[in-house]
């Protein structure tokens, strides 16, 4: 059955994969901005699109991509809805790679200053020969398809503001401090991303780390 979204609602994303046995979790955050009457097909198949086809085949063959959860997040606290990946889907890079919690950082910039209004995504399964010491070779595969994924990404979620039409969702930034850390969410906290920019240095996802899991 469908699951419909209104204007300024607010809905929490997880790409939900698999590295060393750890869970490795990505969480976004998206404003829809044109009322949809599926955020299955209007959202979270255009997420998995630009995973699947720009990350997947440059990260390591030990990670595992599982599936993706998503749930209304305001105005009100909505049911969690799974997309399954049938089936798993598994890197197409070199089996060899960076510990589970070494991950490529895609930067998340929006119009308004202050660190409450920026954000970082932080990418796991990176295949050891893609990197010079701690930064991704920019010459090869891996940052290729970092800088697809974002193309992809910006083209499916980032519209001018009124974006105008039906099924348009925006990525945004959410603040906690801003609009609250418990269900639902404030509206105030969201700020629409602008940009996002790859870092060439690699970053650190403690939760990640072998025993714990995230």
């Amino acid at each position: 059955m469908p699951t419909p979204s209104a204007v300024n609602d607010l809905w929490e994303v997880r790409i939900n994969g698999e590295i060393e046995s750890q869970v490795a979790v990505n969480v976004l955050h998206f404003q829809c901005v044109g009322a949809s009457a599926d955020v299955r097909v209007g959202l979270i198949l255009k997420v998995i699109n630009c995973f699947v086809t720009h990350l997947l085949p440059v990260l390591t063959s030990s990670y595992t991509f599982k599936s993706v959860s998503y749930k209304l997040v305001s105005p009100s606290l909505g049911v969690e809805f799974v997309e399954l990946a049938t089936p798993p889907g598994t890197g197409g890079g070199s089996a060899a790679a960076l510990p589970s919690y070494a991950s490529a950082v895609i930067s998340k910039r929006t119009p308004t200053g202050g660190r409450d209004h920026r954000g970082r995504m932080y990418i796991p399964g990176i295949p050891e020969d893609q990197t010079n010491g701690s930064a991704i070779n920019t010459g090869l595969p891996l940052w290729a398809g970092i800088a697809a994924f974002i193309a992809c990404v910006l083209s499916e979620f980032v519209h001018p503001d009124p974006a105008g039409g039906t099924d348009i969702f925006d990525l945004i930034v959410y603040s906690r401090k801003i609009g609250g850390a418990h269900f639902p969410y404030g509206l105030t906290g969201a700020t629409a991303v602008t940009q996002l920019i790859p870092l060439q240095q690699l970053g650190t996802t403690r939760s990640r780390k072998v025993g714990r899991g995230q």
